[in-house]
């Protein structure tokens, strides 16, 4: 993959010696085994033994029979995994005969719950054709307990016993390792000074995709290359090109940080995206305890969808958005679409006998041409394809962008304090007090 942004008025000026200690820390991150610094995600990628787990436990379990992942979690603990799944699978999923197909229970929805459990007892007969994942980094999530319980009694009731069809993905002595210990379920850790959302390279986001069939490796090389580049180029990374760009955008005034993806098979990987720049560029304090100044807000968009719904606002108000382009530049011509018919395609000037990756690359020429003569600030993201070595470099490149961003506004890019407000509440609720 490759970076290049524009409308940044040449960069931020940044703190050479600041920056030269950073990297410095990040290349000893992921050389470290012990993963005793925050940014100890960086070693996930070079690490074969912990791989090497996951490969094992899913060549055990993933059968023949195999028909579900069903893949409990909420959050760092089930989007990466699920924003991979959704890039490789596609977004017809639901629809295609193989198998193994992945569910994801997130929130506690009472319908989505029903409608998952319905499923499953309908469509499975045999312990074989199910995994059960139950992920929680803290091992006391309340969702991902509550979806636990409901799901799995309700397959116990007709299957029996899943204890040795369930994998508790957790920090190593958590509540939910202890009680898989216990029950005799599969377990495998999240290194403890990993965050959840930036344990996607984890077993928490790699195991789910083992068992449906990924390569890890490929994701893995593709993860090791933005490593390798943002620690041996320094400050000419596309990583930290970056994020010098998008805090000169923001000192323009852009407040509004904006993935803008232009394949519909991303879409979860702009919500993987979203949670990680919100937790660990959201902070009301700096490291030095001062209040942060920065605004930033990060959505999501697909192209060319949200073209017809939200650019109207870009394009009125171009100085408070900046955007993420994203776009695998590869022609698609194996499906043999063509517009030719003779009742549609004249409609368009220009439109007959073109396919449809030769329109899309068109409207994203026009966007980039609008973009450069409204000024509006932009990146663009260039993938190979939508291959695992191009996804793995694409999540590992904004996870290592967002760090060298919070490293420059001087935040704590890996804790996340206001969120435990809701969840201390929710306990108190729950408790009755």
């Amino acid at each position: 993959m490759r970076y290049q942004g524009y409308a940044n008025d040449g960069g931020e000026t940044v703190d050479s010696k600041q920056v030269s200690e950073y990297v410095a820390k990040m290349r000893r991150a992921m050389s470290d085994s012990a993963y005793a610094l925050p940014e100890a995600s960086l070693r996930l990628p070079f690490d074969e033994k912990l791989l090497k787990k996951s490969q094992t436990l899913a060549a055990k379990l993933a059968g023949p029979k195999l028909a579900y992942i069903l893949d409990i979690g909420i959050g760092g603990s089930n989007l990466g995994a699920k924003a991979l799944y959704e890039a490789t699978a596609g977004t017809l999923d639901p629809h295609t005969p193989f198998a193994p197909k992945m569910l994801f229970a997130d929130t506690c929805s009472s319908e989505v719950l029903l409608d998952m459990a319905e499923l499953l007892l309908n469509e499975i007969f045999d312990k074989e054709e199910i995994i059960i994942i139950v992920a929680s980094k803290s091992g006391t999530t309340t969702e991902t307990i509550t979806n636990a319980s409901v799901l799995i009694s309700e397959l116990e009731q007709k299957l029996g016993s899943l204890a040795d069809r369930i994998v508790c993905i957790t920090d190593e002595n958590s509540p939910l390792w202890k009680i898989g210990e216990k029950q005799k379920y599969h377990l495998l850790p999240v290194p403890k000074m990993v965050g959840g959302r930036f344990s996607v390279f984890s077993p928490a986001g790699v195991f789910p995709l083992l068992c449906a069939g990924v390569e890890g490796e490929a994701l893995m090389r593709g993860a090791q290359s933005v490593v390798d580049d943002t620690v041996e180029r320094g400050t000419e990374s596309f990583a930290f090109k970056a994020a010098q760009d998008i805090l000169a955008w923001h000192k323009k005034g852009a407040i509004i940080f904006d993935l803008f993806v232009f394949h519909p098979e991303l879409e979860s990987v702009g919500k993987w995206y979203r949670q990680l720049f919100a937790e660990s560029i959201g902070k009301e304090k700096t490291m030095d305890g001062a209040k942060t100044i920065h605004r930033m807000v990060p959505t999501v968009s697909i192209g060319s969808t949200d073209l017809h719904s939200a650019e109207q606002m870009c394009l009125a108000q171009p100085d408070i958005f900046a955007r993420l382009l994203v776009r695998a530049h590869v022609p698609h011509w194996e499906h043999q679409f063509l517009a030719e018919d003779k009742v549609f395609s004249p409609l368009v000037s220009g439109l007959s006998h073109r396919a449809p990756c030769e329109i899309i690359d068109a409207i994203y020429g026009g966007v980039v041409e609008t973009y450069n003569t409204h000024g509006v600030s932009y990146g663009e993201i260039s993938l190979t394809d939508l291959d695992l070595e191009s996804l793995g470099a694409l999540l590992q490149f904004m996870m290592c962008t967002t760090m060298h961003l919070a490293n420059m506004l001087h935040i704590n890019a890996f804790d996340q304090p206001n969120v435990e407000a809701y969840k201390d509440a929710t306990r108190r609720i729950l408790g009755g007090k």
